[in-house]
């Protein structure tokens, strides 16, 4: 008798959480305490013709994508340390994906915990790249090369290069920064400038993930927080 108790109420309570959930987000109170129904925002993407940084003297303006695209398949580069595995892709030396060689999903398990990743509908990715005028030099969209395909960290330091070639002939490699027992990966870049003409450059890096579907009712999970190391 007393576990049909404990079940009802917890019927009862579970209904009544959702029923008040299902209010709070369909609802709003103005500072009267009168409800107001929520409208639903329009964004005006007219002026967002472009997904790349853009540059002027002044300053540096960053249009960022309301919803990022998934990488084409362009080619990728694998590189392994003593806590990471990670795929760089070729377009634009995204890390689109990474691995953390320490943590195992399952206790004993060989599927490790994936940090970064490409994968539909839970798209989460490590972009950067140069910003220019009239697109002098590399974005996170530009193609690059890279003269191996996998790379083994095998003392405290290893250097990933990815190289590019505009058609002025100026020439950017992107290296990319691993070191034993550390989870920073740093990214520099080496500008040989062979046009007859100055180019103001700025770099940039952001991480980029899909939107979180809100459409159900149950409450939203955390999926957990950003640290960065300056």
């Amino acid at each position: 008798m007393n576990n049909q108790k404990l079940f009802l109420g917890i019927a009862i309570f579970l209904t009544v959480f959702l029923l008040w959930y299902k209010w709070q987000i369909t609802h709003i109170t103005d500072e009267n305490g009168n409800v107001v129904r929520k409208s639903q925002i329009t964004l005006d993407t007219s002026t967002q013709n472009t997904d790349v940084p853009m540059i002027n003297t002044e300053t540096t303006q960053i249009d960022l994508p309301t919803s990022p695209s998934i990488n084409e398949s362009h080619g990728y580069t694998t590189v392994t340390t003593d806590l990471l595995t990670v795929e760089i892709s070729h377009k634009g030396g995204t890390i689109q994906n990474a691995y953390l060689n320490a943590f195992p999903i399952e206790k004993g398990g060989e599927e490790k915990f994936q940090l970064l990743s490409d994968k539909t509908g839970a798209l989460f990715q490590a972009q950067s790249g140069l910003a220019s005028r009239d697109d002098l030099l590399p974005t996170h969209l530009s193609l690059f090369n890279s003269a191996n395909s996998n790379y083994q960290l095998s003392t405290d330091t290893l250097t990933v290069p990815l190289t590019w070639q505009g058609k002025d002939g100026t020439t950017v490699t992107k290296n990319f920064h691993f070191k034993k027992g550390n989870y920073i990966v740093e990214v520099d870049y080496q500008i040989t400038n062979n046009s007859n003409q100055a180019i103001p450059v700025k770099s940039y890096v952001r991480l980029s993930r899909s939107a979180i579907d809100q459409s159900n009712m149950m409450m939203p999970t955390f999926t957990g927080g950003i640290v960065y190391d300056k």
